[in-house]
């Protein structure tokens, strides 16, 4: 029993230590209840932990649980599974999910021929709702299949907990030379598009992205975003404007981020990287303290609109990068920016 312990807590300290960006870890406390053929009676505690990653559309989660049997013919269980998580993004800070996945059950103290260790398939779904700074709460529920055995065919669990994202701080501490860095891609950029969405091909398209539509991935991109040879969108700049040397969002710039919070639920499979920049008034440090801070007003507002926050991070570049003069008040209104690169899953090539 003591070996399981110490394996339990290993697997807890390493995830801990996980530094990304793009996983989540997640602490559970639930229900279980076991051999439901003649109905479910949730008598058994459990505890658990699981490590989500984010950065592929079915996003892969491994859970390790922890339950303690009360009259039953053992004494606990030690669960480990392999699951793929999908999410359903709406409009609101509640987001519906599905689940699936494989795992294998130890059975400590348990008969022979009556409660063993075996080898499971679940599914499951439930809620996750967004709290503040990518902290989320969930609610789940599961039903197990075991795959082999007598006695113990199926088991039901139900669980809350909350989900942290690791590598938050990490994201505040990371140096401009670095943020600045552009992502590399292997799909070429096309062309950026005009405001005006000219024709730039003579076979059919209908976003006048420059993509045959029989090949356009994205056929709905918006005029102001550079697109890839699929059609979809990598880039664009939000012309978002804030009060003088605040993060507070503009009135009149709320639209515009309402308006690509819908493009992003419209248009799922991307990852959105956020960047705030600033003119060159200002230290160095105050600038960059500001464009992060901008950066994350811009996803707080995307997370009230219902996207989700697995999708978002933020940076912040300071006065680097200018795309005009900081000698002109016009060149510093365009240096005074935010932009959004927009990340595809693996595979997607």
């Amino acid at each position: 029993m003591h070996k399981y312990i110490l394996l339990y807590s290993y697997i807890m300290v390493t995830m801990l230590n996980a530094t990304t960006v793009e996983t989540q870890l997640g602490i559970n406390v639930g229900m279980v209840s076991t051999k439901n053929s003649e109905g479910s009676y949730f008598n058994n505690p459990m505890i658990g932990a699981t490590l989500q990653y984010n950065n592929y559309v079915i996003m892969p989660r491994i859970d390790l649980e922890y339950v303690r049997l009360k009259d039953e013919e053992a004494n606990s269980l030690l669960k480990g599974s392999i699951n793929g998580v999908y999410e359903f993004e709406n409009s609101s800070s509640v987001v519906p999910y599905v689940l699936a996945g494989v795992g294998y059950e130890d059975v400590q103290g348990g008969e022979k021929d009556v409660f063993e260790s075996h080898p499971f398939v679940q599914g499951g779904g439930g809620l996750s709702i967004d709290l503040v700074h990518a902290y989320k709460a969930n609610i789940e529920g599961k039903f197990i299949q075991i795959l082999s055995g007598t006695n113990e065919e199926n088991e039901a669990v139900i669980t809350a907990g909350i989900s942290i994202p690791l590598g938050a701080k990490e994201l505040k501490r990371v140096p401009v030379k670095s943020i600045v860095r552009p992502i590399v891609r292997p799909t070429r950029v096309v062309y950026v598009n005009s405001n005006t969405c000219s024709i730039k091909t003579d076979l059919p398209d209908l976003d006048r992205d420059g993509v045959e539509d029989r090949i356009d991935q994205c056929p709905s991109t918006p005029c102001n975003f550079s697109v890839d040879n699929y059609g979809c969108p990598v880039k664009t700049t939000l012309k978002v404007n804030f009060e003088t040397g605040s993060a507070k969002i503009t009135k009149e710039s709320r639209p515009k981020v309402e308006r690509f919070a819908q493009f992003l639920l419209n248009n799922r499979g991307s990852r959105v990287r956020i960047i705030g920049y600033t003119d060159s008034f200002g230290s160095l440090e105050k600038n960059l303290a500001l464009s992060k801070e901008r950066a994350y007003a811009v996803v707080r507002m995307l997370l009230k609109r219902g996207v989700s926050s697995a999708r978002l991070f933020a940076d912040g570049a300071g006065e680097s990068m200018p795309i005009a003069s900081n000698d002109t008040a016009g060149g510093r209104a365009k240096n005074r920016r935010i932009e959004a690169q927009l990340i595809y899953p693996r595979g997607r090539e």
